[in-house]
């Protein structure tokens, strides 16, 4: 009896932490809403795990239980120990299967995605290069959104909000900002950074944005790309498209106010020199 009361108390304390630690974290989350710096690491860095801290206590706490279940059969040690593996592999393999799922079918790609797009960032006349990556990771920026020091941008796995991979973010992500009228980027130099009404080579300079877009894309075309040249805010969302071209030519520069830019992407000038692609 004294058995059956310790076991049931220790289920219900499971579940009385469970909650209590469910709640510190809506408190936790509601007080950093208002830091945008951490709400921005937390979009894409947090591990999904949509099932809340007390289901997975119940299925731990029932643990106990299952040993006095086994005990009171005087079932031998080896027997509750192979029926304790069988039900912690299980448990573990259905909440990684929900997990799996759940985040699928919430994703807005509905699933996992590899898209890239090339990014070239001028002040004036020169070319600035995002901060060179270090550690194992070999990026900068988040798991999701992120550069490898190679001038792509890289979105690699689940996209729970399409706003989470516009340009305002990667800029953010790699340790800068960009708004309509002004950016800055991190880079092996320290920060850079410009804005409207500065000037640039002798003349009032302005923040815009432009963009080489393919307009006839298919899945599997390697060739014969039409392309139109954009303007666009800090809001845009790259194309979805693993290979660049199609994927998109991002240009970020500070100059004088024009309609067109002359600045082109490598693999761009490349399709172009090769006949592969022809900008209208």
């Amino acid at each position: 009896m004294k058995k059956r009361l310790l076991f049931a108390f220790m289920f219900l304390f499971l579940i009385f932490i469970g909650i209590v630690f469910a709640h510190e974290d809506e408190i936790v989350e509601d007080e950093i809403v208002e830091d945008e710096a951490v709400e921005i690491e937390k979009i894409n860095e947090v591990d999904y795990l949509p099932i809340p801290y007390w289901i997975i206590l119940i299925v731990i706490s029932a643990i106990p239980i299952l040993i006095l279940f086994y005990t009171d059969r005087k079932k031998s040690k080896k027997h509750i120990m192979f029926w304790l593996i069988i039900f912690l592999v299980s448990s573990i393999t259905l909440i990684i299967v929900a997990d799996t799922i759940y985040v699928t079918l919430k994703s807005e790609t509905k699933g996992p995605v590899h898209w890239h797009a090339d990014l070239q960032i001028w002040n004036c006349d020169n070319k600035l290069d995002i901060i060179n990556p270090e550690g194992m990771a070999n990026r900068v920026g988040t798991k999701l959104f992120h550069e490898h020091n190679d001038g792509r941008m890289h979105v690699e796995g689940v996209i729970r909000n399409i706003k989470d991979i516009d340009l305002h973010n990667f800029f953010n992500f790699v340790g800068g900002n960009l708004v309509e009228t002004s950016f800055s980027i991190l880079t092996n130099q320290g920060i850079i950074e410009a804005k409207d009404g500065e000037l640039c080579n002798g003349e009032i300079g302005e923040v815009q944005i432009f963009l080489y877009k393919v307009i006839n894309s298919h899945p599997r075309q390697k060739n014969r790309f039409v392309v139109e040249q954009l303007k666009v805010n800090e809001n845009y969302v790259l194309s979805p498209y693993q290979d660049v071209p199609p994927g998109d030519c991002i240009i970020v520069e500070f100059d004088k106010r024009k309609e067109k830019t002359d600045k082109i992407c490598d693999t761009y000038q490349l399709a172009i020199e090769q006949k592969k692609m022809e900008i209208v």
